[in-house]
This record gives C-alpha cells, sequence and structure tokens, in this order.
C-alpha cells in the first residue's frame, strides 16, 4: 500500500508543506510531487532470520526507532508480525488524546522519512503540516499540534534526518474533502465550485465523520461522528472465514475478500460475495443514520461529497436516499489533498 513518486528533497532553507491524513486505518501524505500510503499499524520490531535484505527492499521506509524502540510499521509490520502485537488507533478512549497523539507522531514520523527517503547526515528539513482528527475529537487538536511541533529525529531504515516542524494546522478531517473541491492546488479559490451549503461523509476505517460547510463557515451542529467503519465489514469477514475453516485469516486475507468477494482456499476461489454483502450492512445503515440525523433529508444541503477508503462500499446506498451526493475521484487522498490546499491557501494569506 506503498506508494510513492522519486524524492525531491527540498532545497536547503526551504519549507517543504505536507498534506496529511493519519488515518484510522491508512496513513497519507502528499506533497507538490510526491504521494505516500501505508496502514496505520506498528509493533514492536523482531529479528528476520532470512530475506533480511530483500524485505527491507519490498518494504522501504517501514522500520523506524524513537525513544520507545525499534518498530515495524505499515505493510511490513502487517507481513511480519503476529496479530496480537499489532498496534492501531481505534476509536475513543480516555487515553485516546496521550497515546493517540504519541501513536500519530510516530505514524507521522515514518511518512516523513518515506517522503525525505534517502536524506542521512542529520540534515535539517523545515515543515509545515496540515492535518485533522475526527469531527468529534476535535477538542484534542491543541495536543496534536504540541506533538508534532518541533524538532524530531527521525531514523528508519532508509532515512536519518532532523524534521523542524515549523508550522501545525489541524481540522475536522472531512474538511480536507471540502477543501480538495473549493480549494484549487495552488491554494487559490475555486471559482467553479458553485454550491453554497456543502456537505461531505468521509467513510473510514473505524469512524464515519461529517462535515457542513455553509459559504466557507463550519457549522458544528451539522458535523459530527460516529463510531463505526469498514472495521465492522472486516470483523464480520473474518469471522465467517473462521467459521468456514477454523483457523484465523491474516488481515491481508481478509482485506482481499472485502474488496473482491472472493476467498482462495486451497488453491480454490470461493464466491464470498453474499457474504461481503451481508457484512457491509451495519457500515451503511450506521452512515445513513449519521447523514439523517445531522441532516435530515437533506434538502438544505447542495452537494455531499463521499471520500475515505470506504465511500465506494456506501455510494449506491447513499445516492439512494440522498441524490445530491457524488463520490470523489481519488476517495481515499482527497483529505490529504484538501489539507495540502488548505496550507497553500493559508500562506498565500500572509504574503
Amino acid at each position: 500500500m506503498s506508494k510513492r513518486n522519486a524524492t525531491k528533497n527540498a532545497l536547503p532553507g526551504s519549507t517543504l508543506t505536507i498534506g496529511l491524513d493519519i488515518g484510522y486505518g491508512v496513513v497519507k501524505a502528499v506533497t507538490s510531487d510526491q504521494v505516500v500510503m501505508f496502514p496505520s499499524v506498528t509493533g514492536h520490531a523482531r529479528e528476520i532470520k532470512f530475506q533480511q535484505e530483500d524485505l527491507a527492499q519490498r518494504h522501504p521506509g517501514d522500520q523506524i526507532t524513537d525513544d520507545e524502540g525499534n518498530w515495524f510499521v505499515g505493510d511490513l509490520a502487517l507481513a511480519q508480525l503476529p496479530t496480537g502485537e499489532l498496534l492501531r488507533l481505534r476509536g475513543r478512549t480516555a487515553n485516546e488524546s496521550t497515546m493517540g497523539n504519541a501513536f500519530r507522531l510516530r505514524l507521522a514520523k515514518v511518512a516523513i522519512g518515506k517522503l525525505m527517503q534517502g536524506m542521512w547526515n542529520r540534515d535539517i528539513i523545515h515543515i509545515r503540516i496540515a492535518t485533522g482528527l475526527p469531527t468529534d475529537h476535535m477538542r484534542d487538536a491543541a495536543e496534536l499540534k504540541a506533538s508534532l511541533l518541533g524538532k524530531h529525529l527521525i531514523k528508519t531504515d532508509t532515512a536519518d534526518l532532523i524534521a523542524n516542524i515549523t508550522e501545525v494546522m489541524v481540522m475536522p478531517q472531512p474538511y480536507g474533502t471540502i477543501f480538495a473541491m473549493t480549494l484549487t492546488d495552488t491554494g487559490e479559490v475555486n471559482r467553479h465550485h458553485a454550491y453554497r451549503r456543502t456537505g461531505v461523509c468521509d467513510v473510514g476505517t473505524y469512524t464515519v465523520d461529517l462535515a457542513l460547510d455553509d459559504e466557507g463557515e463550519y457549522v458544528d451542529s451539522e458535523s459530527g461522528s460516529v463510531e463505526s467503519g469498514v472495521y465492522t465489514a472486516q470483523e464480520r469477514i473474518a469471522a465467517a472465514l473462521e467459521r468456514d475453516y477454523r483457523e484465523k485469516m491474516p488481515f491481508k486475507i481478509v482485506e482481499e475478500v472485502l474488496r473482491t468477494g472472493i476467498f482462495h482456499a486451497n488453491g480454490q476461489p470461493v464466491d464470498y460475495r453474499d457474504i461481503v454483502q451481508d457484512a457491509l450492512a451495519p457500515l451503511r445503515s450506521a452512515t445513513l443514520n449519521l447523514i439523517s440525523e445531522k441532516w435530515q433529508r437533506g434538502t438544505t444541503v447542495d452537494v455531499l461529497y463521499l471520500s475515505g477508503g470506504g465511500a465506494a462500499f456506501v455510494v449506491d446506498d447513499i445516492r439512494a436516499a440522498y441524490p445530491q451526493a457524488q463520490l470523489v475521484s481519488g476517495a481515499q487522498l482527497a483529505n490529504a489533498y484538501g489539507y495540502l490546499n488548505y496550507a497553500r491557501f493559508a500562506a498565500r494569506q500572509t504574503e
């Protein structure tokens, strides 16, 4: 799930701007010329006894060292660590603010390391970050800013540098999609966006988030989150596979069944499409219920953008109830690009 273009390190003395979407399921980081994606999962590193160099080449930047030890991250963690050793952000807990932001900082360091792959010698890179939190978790924004700001040593298998994060902008996660549509990639107002009241439904791994913008003004009473998401379908598919084959299946296999509807048992394809549809029912219901709670019939919402990694799973149901709904292009990256657009917009306001 890692994707990136050729590294172009920021010039000495310049500042790199990053749109950073640390989702519960996938981290997405974008700059003017790069895209990085990897699963939001970590685990304590373990000794690899064979093919160490091949694994490092297959999963570049997925090994990081910090004050808490050595870690596997992303695809490397999923491939090499038992399920019980994997750590994830998941929902809102009593220690979400402290633990969650420390976890997000590690993922942010990994993302920066991947973007700056090949930068060594503890060189310093200055960075501005625009990012987001689930709508109902925005009270943690100050703590997230505090954890990200300042100088951080980033030591991975592909980079060794100092990230000097000089500015952090935090907004409700789905607002990234709003800015992806209402601003251009140069940070200007998109004159082709003619809607007054713009709604976004961001369908993620562990939360579904709504945000409503009324001609540039955030409407808090008509925005919110529900602790649901793609994981509800993943859990049901995993349970069905364990019931049918009496063994726990790796996350990668469960995800493949969710995306394709096919499970390969002993080398033979097995049709799981009906089970997948049943597994998706709670996600679709939770999404519709949240929209109905906040926007009722949606009469006053001019456009409803659907974004996030789970948007494609609910689009038909949402369109049936809300005909103004649109699945945005590149739905999984929409928030990250919107954050980047906003950072550029904010920079233009200070020129």
